[in-house]
């Protein structure tokens, strides 16, 4: 039976009136998606970049992120307990001070056994470095690529400091030698001629060895080019809709290899609270990624259960 207690969260005025049951599954298998901004610069200088949107301080100071990450850590493994949970390792790139990523994997590596998967997120500068220190921690690697030519990457990346091909063939093989899945990423932010590409970024990413790809536009300023693309009808596809995430997955029989089309939106927190919480650069816990909603020992139990927000108030999806 559901409850009809109204609960509300610390630095909000919203009040959250229906409480979705434990056994609701929804969203990222059921899991809370907890996702870590490493308090890092980055080598590149993408226009599209998700964190030039954001509030992040980047002071980076190392010391009170890793301090506080412990904290917020133990807070989530220990109030958490009727969902899985996924952490997700982002940045700016998480990989650009390899001095304070080998320490975040040692300190991680600590809660393997609380968290169902872990996730870095990185464009691939100086990964062959570290590869080492993630075995054991790192479930998934999702590299930002963007796009099948190397010349063309550099110009979307701003700078000649990502892999090659031949660097990305030998960081991927030695990842899933150690049992480490390794997803193509792929930001769309301006029309292109998608079919073309999709033909020939899929057979690029199998000879490269990915084991899937991803091909996301969350900030495209023709909603009606992305949203084109998901309505095409695709060989072996099934559509579905996640906290406000709408997903088109292909399987590529020609290259054996899936791809997922993504649409998104900028902020969860519009569509959805209780699937995702940030710790950001400071290593404190919030709802969002602009450090306006603050979790902490007295609303962290909250998150056992699946907010969904729509319409102006929570409701059960179907």
């Amino acid at each position: 039976m559901e409850e009809n207690i109204v609960y509300k969260l610390i630095n909000t005025k919203h009040e959250y009136k229906e409480i979705i049951p434990d056994n609701f599954k929804d969203g990222h298998g059921g899991s809370l998606s907890v996702k870590v901004v490493v308090p890092s610069y980055c080598q590149a200088n993408c226009s599209f970049c998700f964190n030039k949107l954001t509030k992040n301080t980047q002071k980076h100071d190392y010391k009170i992120f890793l301090d506080n990450l412990v904290k917020s850590l133990d807070m989530i493994v220990n109030n958490v307990t009727n969902r899985g949970i996924t952490l997700d390792i982002t940045g700016n790139e998480p990989t650009f001070d390899i001095f304070l990523f080998k320490e975040l994997m040692y300190l991680i590596k600590e809660y393997k056994k609380y968290i169902d998967k872990i996730v870095l997120t990185t464009n691939g500068y100086k990964l062959d470095r570290c590869i080492n220190d993630m075995i054991k921690v790192i479930d998934i690697v999702n590299i930002s690529v963007h796009h099948y030519d190397y010349l063309v990457r550099k110009k979307i990346f701003n700078t000649e400091n990502i892999p090659n091909d031949d660097c990305l063939k030998e960081i991927v093989s030695k990842f899933k030698n150690n049992n480490i899945k390794v997803t193509a990423v792929s930001v769309l932010d301006k029309e292109i001629n998608f079919y073309e590409y999709y033909n020939k970024f899929t057979k690029w990413a199998k000879d490269i060895g990915f084991d899937d790809i991803r091909i996301r536009s969350n900030f495209c300023k023709n909603d009606k080019f992305i949203d084109d693309i998901i309505n095409y009808k695709m060989n072996n596809e099934k559509i579905s809709i996640l906290d406000a995430l709408t997903i088109k997955e292909i399987n590529d029989l020609e290259n054996n290899i899936k791809v997922y089309i993504l649409k998104g939106v900028p902020d969860l927190t519009e569509y959805v609270i209780g699937t995702e919480l940030v710790i950001d650069d400071d290593g404190l816990c919030y709802i969002d990624y602009n450090k306006r909603y603050m979790v902490d020992k007295n609303n962290i139990g909250y998150f056992n259960k699946m907010y969904v927000y729509n319409d102006k108030k929570l409701v059960k999806k179907k």
